[in-house]
């Protein structure tokens, strides 16, 4: 056979009719042999999406990693491994941004507790200081009797 296969010969090829005359040119013939290769593969992924939309519309489980080409999985490993990094690194940044606020909240207590303590050890609270210093609250020559007592 001198000349190629046609497009029909390609279809009956793939269906499994194939004649002597044609085995013969496709055993013979690298370029045939190389588009009826091409053609196989090509109806190999085409089968796998039929069937991997099937399962999805049947509403089965998919296994995607065996449709994922291998060369596209150290991709996901990296992508992978990156993201461990980003949450790795953050996690000292974090604990810093924690004890800052820690230190925050307990500094503003101790202000807090410091004038509360002030304010509840003063003997008169301030507003009635002026009066305080009006009246006398300790014995005095006046609350004195003959004897010394006071009354």
């Amino acid at each position: 056979m001198k000349r190629h296969l046609s497009a029909d010969e390609f279809s009956r090829w793939m269906m499994g009719d194939h004649s002597p005359k044609s085995l013969r040119h496709v055993e013979e013939c690298a370029e045939c042999r190389s588009e009826l290769a091409k053609l196989d593969s090509t109806l190999l992924a085409f089968r796998g999406s039929a069937q991997a939309w099937a399962q999805v519309a049947s509403g089965s489980r998919v296994n995607y990693r065996a449709q994922t080409p291998a060369h596209k999985r150290p991709l996901r490993w990296m992508l992978a491994a990156a993201a461990l990094l980003v949450l790795l690194g953050s996690v000292p940044l974090y604990r810093a941004t924690r004890a800052r606020q820690i230190a925050a909240t307990a500094a503003s207590d101790t202000l807090l507790l410091e004038q509360v303590d002030a304010e509840i050890s003063r003997a008169v609270p301030e507003p009635m200081e002026p009066l305080v210093q009006l009246v006398s609250w300790g014995p005095g020559p006046a609350d004195a009797n003959e004897n010394g007592k006071t009354r």
